[in-house]
């Protein structure tokens, strides 16, 4: 006897191949229906023997497309109407929307070795892509998931396309961003003047021909534009460091393959499997030194990653050297991703433009991860993991913004059962970033068919951020809640874990610069945190910030603080060589504004104290980009020397730095040593403070732990000890988290705490 089912698949389900896998399946059962995406996600109606239908929903769980994820199905058993084949149907768009969307996939195998088969229709054609690979979240405008509700609905499938996309037994059944050299996107080139000059395969071979001659190209990729030039020369660097204005931060390197690059970085077997992922992300990794030193800028350590698009395999392919690839804009801006945009401004910056007439949708930056040791640690997640959801244990009946913190800004959107966190957006700290931030914001929403109900911001006055949730708050007439900065950094690590805080955790939240509770700048915190309840317990002794923001940039005013606060007006007559740097009447200004606190403000920051021990040391006396001091510390680190200076905890609150202070005077001759006992030590006060607050789970998180060394010692210590231990993993430590924490915090207090109004 034939029966009928009706089925609901929500998860990670169009755009992976996931509806010719079911026509597949049923016509291999001998069952009858139909297959639809929705708003919802798949729904699929089916008819067949009760044995066969038992059959198709074992194999739907065990043998769905490796790209998917299925989260639940809805099952029910529904009238017979007697169908005579298996259809996939047009989509719906009713309904709630319940489904996740796709990110960008890098190519895969079978379009890879399809770009370069000479016999192939599609050879060496920048955009082949098929049903496991390509854009995906960068093109959709609106869900459900089809051509033509994505940008690929401007290319109309030639008879041959159209032939690939209704074969159930073609991989490209379905596949909705496929194209070829007769129906679809081709590449232009023009010149930095507006010029065009090229186009298809000569706009190919001329922008090879000018990399070669040491031309900076702004090339249009799958999310957005990149700025590329040679790797391998120093004067090309320095070029684009100058167009770029961009002074010493390391640039990214583009390889031609695993083979080239196992000649640059010291690389693992996991390395090689995240560099050869969909994902592929810019991996951090030991840089063995053989290109130009100005490169990276003196560090120990290159951002690599392998050709991720057709276009970047085609331009690599027959190029002796590997390429700069890094993101088309002027350093701390917004990715460009449109063509006029590309034509008007990064022109100033490139010589010459390889633009492609596939529209992008949303611009994303690279994602970028740091190995340290065995672990991976996020620095900035776009590309490739926007916009995958986090999972809560908990759910919320009212949706959730969470607009993040200021730099490496990210917000946050939670509903139901879950986190949906966007592509990193850079620093919010103009008019143009902020719009940017708005436009994203609004986007999603639209995306998702959501509106906030309640907000949540940080707590600093002068955040860009917090100012638009306030007057977003006021404007829609919403709750807005304030989250402490390094609180949300904690709550980012409980979100990752979906874990409901019932027991009490010490969380350790060291960053740069947050707005503290009683309104002073904080950074280096120790929390006793339960749910929604939180009291801080340790914290770093204060000191000043001579000159204000301009400490965050010259590390010499926080190390002459350190020594005002420990010396006094004795400080004036030390003979240090950074002092040296310094006119005395410098000095002396300095020294005047610290003892009558004049724009110095008091600050607990670990990130901070990194700054001034790497003036102390003579490492860096000025940061060009956030965290360079940090870095150039970390460089230094050596793993086999485990001694420590002597942080201690003063008035039964402070870390006191004083005395490790007094020891780096005596040996800063060996700043290597220093550095390592300056990581090693800030790595034991934390397992000192672990075990004094009575608790046995420690969750770390803030920028300062970005830092391998630090990370991997203070984990290593802690496991020894007995504790267990919570940091990101899949989020950055840094500020990109914040939005996350903010979030998680939100549904905890929808959960815990009485009705908002």
């Amino acid at each position: 006897m034939k029966k009928a089912l009706q089925i609901k698949v929500v998860g990670v389900v169009q755009g992976v191949g996931f509806r010719p896998f079911v026509y597949r399946l049923a016509e291999t059962l001998s069952l009858t229906g139909w297959v639809f995406n929705s708003s919802e996600g798949v729904k699929i109606y089916l008819e067949g023997t009760e044995e066969n239908l038992l059959f198709f929903l074992e194999k739907l769980k065990k043998e769905a497309p490796p790209l998917s994820q299925i989260y639940h199905l809805e099952i029910q058993e529904v009238p017979y109407e007697g169908l005579e084949d298996f259809k996939i149907l047009k989509s719906e768009e009713k309904g709630k929307i319940e489904l996740d969307i796709l990110p960008d996939l890098g190519i895969c195998k079978d379009c890879l070795l399809e770009l370069f088969q000479r016999e192939d229709r599609r050879y060496r054609y920048p955009f082949i892509t098929c049903v496991n690979c390509g854009p995906r979240f960068s093109i959709l405008e609106k869900i459900p998931y089809e051509r033509e509700n994505t940008t690929m609905k401007f290319f109309p499938l030639c008879p041959s396309c159209k032939e690939e996309y209704e074969n159930p037994l073609n991989r490209r059944f379905h596949a909705e961003p496929i194209a070829c050299p007769v129906c679809g996107p081709y590449l232009e080139l023009y010149s930095g003047e507006g010029a065009k000059l090229a186009s298809s395969e000569k706009a190919l071979e001329l922008s090879q021909k000018y990399l070669k001659e040491g031309k900076i190209l702004a090339v249009k990729g799958l999310t957005g534009f990149h700025l590329v030039a040679r790797a391998d020369d120093p004067q090309v660097i320095e070029i684009l460091r100058s167009r770029k204005r961009r002074s010493k931060k390391p640039f990214a390197v583009m390889f031609r393959d695993i083979t080239q690059l196992e000649n640059y970085v010291e690389l693992t077997d996991e390395d090689k499997r995240l560099l050869l992922s969909p994902q592929a992300p810019i991996l951090l990794l030991p840089d063995k030194g053989l290109l130009p030193a100005n490169l990276n800028e003196g560090l120990n350590t290159l951002g690599v990653f392998l050709p991720y698009t057709p276009l970047h395999h085609l331009l690599l392919r027959d190029l002796p050297f590997p390429l700069i690839v890094t993101s088309g804009n002027f350093s701390d801006e917004p990715i460009v991703f449109e063509n006029e945009e590309a034509l008007s401004r990064l022109s100033q910056i490139a010589d010459y433009l390889l633009l492609h007439n596939r529209p992008i949708k949303r611009g994303l930056d690279d994602s970028v991860i740091k190995r340290s040791g065995t672990f991976y640690i996020f620095i900035r997640r776009a590309r490739g993991y926007t916009p995958l959801p986090i999972f809560l244990k908990l759910s919320t009946k009212k949706v959730i913004l969470a607009v993040g913190a200021q730099e490496r800004s990210t917000f946050s959107l939670a509903f139901k059962n879950k986190i949906i966190s966007s592509h990193h957006l850079g620093d919010i700290e103009d008019v143009i970033s902020l719009s940017h931030f708005e436009r994203c914001v609004y986007d999603f929403l639209k995306l998702y068919g959501i509106w906030p109900e309640i907000i949540v911001s940080d707590l600093h006055p002068r955040y860009e951020t917090t100012r638009w949730a306030l007057e977003f708050s006021q404007k829609e007439g919403i709750p807005l809640i304030q989250l402490q900065h390094h609180l949300a950094h904690i709550y980012s690590v409980l979100a990752e874990k979906g874990e409901i805080p019932e027991e009490e955790v010490l969380g350790v939240s060291w960053d740069g610069t947050g707005y503290g509770l009683d309104k002073t700048i904080w950074g280096g915190e120790f929390f006793l945190i339960r749910g929604l309840h939180f009291e801080r317990i340790f914290t770093l002794r204060p000191f000043s910030l001579i000159g204000g923001e301009k400490a965050l940039k010259d590390t010499r005013r926080i190390a002459l603080s350190l020594l005002f606060e420990i010396f006094g007006e004795e400080a004036l007559s030390l003979d240090l060589p950074f002092l040296k740097t310094l006119r005395e009447s410098e000095v002396l200004m300095f020294y005047q504004a610290w003892k009558r606190k004049i724009n110095s403000p008091s600050t607990t920051s670990i990130g901070r104290l990194f700054d001034g021990f790497s003036a102390l040391l003579g490492i860096c006396y000025y940061n060009t980009y956030s965290g360079e001091a940090p870095m150039r510390l970390e460089k230094l680190y050596q793993p086999n020397f485990k001694e420590a200076y002597p942080f201690s905890i003063k008035e039964g609150f402070y870390i006191d730095w004083e005395e490790v202070i007094r020891e780096v005077l005596r040996d800063f001759s060996n700043p290597s040593a220093c550095a390592t006992k300056f990581i090693n030590g800030l790595a034991r006060i934390i397992l000192e403070i672990a075990k004094l607050s009575g608790v046995r789970k420690v969750v770390l998180s803030g920028g300062v732990f970005m830092n391998g060394p630090l990370m991997l010692e203070t984990l290593r210590l802690l496991k020894e000890e007995g504790f267990e231990t919570l940091r990101n993993e899949l989020f950055p430590p840094n500020d990109g988290g914040i939005s996350l924490g903010q979030a998680f915090y939100g549904v905890l207090k929808l959960n815990f705490d009485p009705p908002l109004p």
